[in-house]
């Protein structure tokens, strides 16, 4: 079923946007450069400097979802109010 509400229900709906070509690459090169950043800072720091990057990066993404069902909300609300 194609239905966006029965997809967030089940709990398969996915906003993620596909990645484009260039995007592609990119994991490989962070993949790289947190191997040079490994040898040169020491992996518990990379580990310590990546948990907090993962916890700003939920964060960050929290307050992007929020702005976003808030949004569809005020949507919903105008779409219902109108004559």
């Amino acid at each position: 079923m194609d239905d966006v509400l029965y997809q967030i229900f089940c709990g398969t709906y996915d906003p993620t946007p596909k990645a484009a070509a260039p995007d592609q690459a990119m994991p490989e090169d962070l993949l790289k450069l947190y191997r040079q950043m490994e040898r040169t800072l020491g992996l518990e720091f990379v580990d310590r400097w990546d948990s907090l990057q993962g916890k700003r990066e939920e964060w960050s993404g929290f307050q992007y979802y929020r702005a976003g069902f808030r949004l569809g909300a005020r949507l919903m609300l105008e779409a219902l109010m109108a004559e």
